[in-house]
């Protein structure tokens, strides 16, 4: 049975099922593996990591822990909850399917120029913030439209620029963090900024280190944890850089618990911008598809990051960032009650359990629909989503059934 255990319950001869710790880079070299000695239990705790889940089939048990079912059933149940507990958003004020028309283009145009940006970095030049504002407004302008069709977007990266178009998502979903947030228009945009800055430390790491297909030695990772110290010293000589924009850069790798980097600070020494960007960067990471491992499903993280905000995020805002972006995300492919597959084609954000969907495909007969939409907050009960599918189960592109 898998189980749960605080990482001061560990001993030896408990077998580690999973380390628990995708909210963070780490040095082990397998994330599943017999303890043989205090040693490695000292190295875990000294990592950060405050809960694992172990394997009582393969090693010792603790009789008392919860199992990892239980666990399961808890976080399903506070997403729903959360679900249910809503605050009024803004109206949108353009349909989905012609704000995504725009929302492409933009992003392309974003990616673009973040790429020449940090490219420009890396040969020396100094960042231009100028390049960035009306981007950063164009984005904005977006968000503010439909929140959900440029967001909707932000999964989709080619391994090759991965390091631009990550940027470019976090800046986004930090736009709408915010939005949500009804945080002011003019600081919005200089936390856009800042996300898309948020990473140009890393144009100072070695490509080698940078590009690395396989996992960081403990000196390359060292190495690599500087790229925070490296961004701040270059933001902080960028002439007209808000201090909002440095923050980001400055705090996404620190968390709430103090087990970040580069400072270990804790609570509220961190910023508020800081906070939501240490969330938003870890939740796109885990999303996303890499060289080294394939993205999670969104609502999958956002269930484990309800898990570890108990230590390591800002509880409310957590759930404030869940809220923002619904609990099945647009993208997402869910199962429905009545054997459909669908994919999540905007958010009902007064409804996040009902979004409008698109069905396409019976998962009874293992066949291809005609695709057809359903608003699942006005179906009566007809329908409701049962869970989220991993389309490579079903061979299925999610993204493909967006703009049909």
């Amino acid at each position: 049975m898998i189980k749960k255990i605080d990482v001061s319950e560990l001993c030896p001869d408990m077998y580690i099922h999973d380390l628990n710790c995708g909210w963070m880079e780490h040095t082990f070299l397998r994330n599943s593996f017999l303890v043989k000695n205090s040693s490695e239990i000292e190295k875990i705790i000294a990592a950060g990591i405050r809960y694992v889940y172990i394997d009582t089939s393969r090693g010792l048990d603790m009789p008392e822990a919860l199992s990892a079912e239980e666990v399961h059933q808890q976080l399903e149940a506070k997403m729903q909850s959360l679900g249910q507990s809503l605050t009024p958003t803004a109206p949108k004020q353009v349909a989905m399917p012609e704000e995504l028309v725009k929302a492409r283009r933009i992003f392309s145009e974003a990616s673009a120029i973040v790429n020449t940006v940090l490219l420009d970095c890396r040969m020396g030049k100094q960042v231009e913030v100028e390049k960035l504002e009306p981007i950063i407004a164009s984005i904005t302008g977006s968000i503010f439209r439909n929140p959900d069709a440029i967001v909707s977007l932000l999964k989709i990266k080619q391994a090759d620029k991965y390091t631009f178009q990550h940027s470019v998502a976090v800046s986004t979903l930090l736009i709408s963090f915010c939005r949500a947030m009804e945080i002011d228009r003019a600081s919005i945009e200089l936390v856009g900024i800042g996300g898309l800055l948020h990473d140009i430390g890393k144009m100072k790491v070695p490509e080698q280190i940078l590009n690395k297909p396989g996992k960081l030695s403990e000196t390359e990772f060292a190495i690599m944890k500087k790229h925070v110290d490296y961004g701040c010293t270059l933001l902080e000589n960028t002439p007209d850089l808000s201090p909002i924009s440095i923050s980001i850069a400055a705090e996404h790798h620190e968390r709430h618990d103090g087990s970040g980097y580069p400072l270990g600070i804790k609570g509220d020494a961190i910023s508020l911008y800081g906070q939501m960007a240490a969330i938003v960067d870890v939740y796109d990471a885990l999303t996303s598809n890499r060289v080294y491992h394939s993205g999670m499903e969104p609502t999958e993280v956002l269930k484990k990051m309800l898990e570890w905000s108990e230590h390591h995020f800002n509880t409310p805002l957590v759930h404030h960032f869940i809220r923002t972006i619904g609990i099945y995300p647009v993208g997402t492919l869910v199962r429905l009650e009545s054997g459909y597959l669908a994919v999540v084609v905007e958010q009902n954000h007064d409804d996040l359990l009902h979004p409008k969907v698109r069905l396409i495909f019976n998962s009874k007969t293992h066949s291809y629909i005609p695709p057809r939409d359903c608003d699942l907050s006005k179906a009566d009960g007809i329908d409701r989503i049962v869970t989220f599918e991993a389309p490579s189960r079903w061979r299925i592109d999610p993204a493909r059934h967006l703009l049909v």
